[in-house]
């Protein structure tokens, strides 16, 4: 599994990811300006639902952590808009 840091900057959305599998569910995510787009983890917040990510969906944030597989585990974070 690769693992890396990052500091990447785009806004918050809570959609359906893993469609049809039986990972299926709501995820918090993160979207760049260039399309990329990550499940928001909090480090050392829970793995499914974290309910202090929840009052930045709608937002932009700038966020800093280890990216992977398609997930972002922020270390930090500061809302931009």
């Amino acid at each position: 599994m690769d693992v890396k840091a990052i500091e990447v900057e785009g806004h918050v959305n809570s959609q359906t990811v893993a469609p049809g599998s039986k990972s299926e569910r709501n995820a918090i995510t993160l979207t760049t300006p260039a399309g990329e787009t990550y499940i928001l983890r909090r480090q050392g917040g829970p793995v499914f639902v974290d309910e202090a990510l929840k009052p930045l969906i709608g937002h932009s944030i700038k966020a800093e952590g280890l990216a992977t597989s398609g997930t972002l585990i922020m270390r930090s974070w500061k809302q931009t808009d």
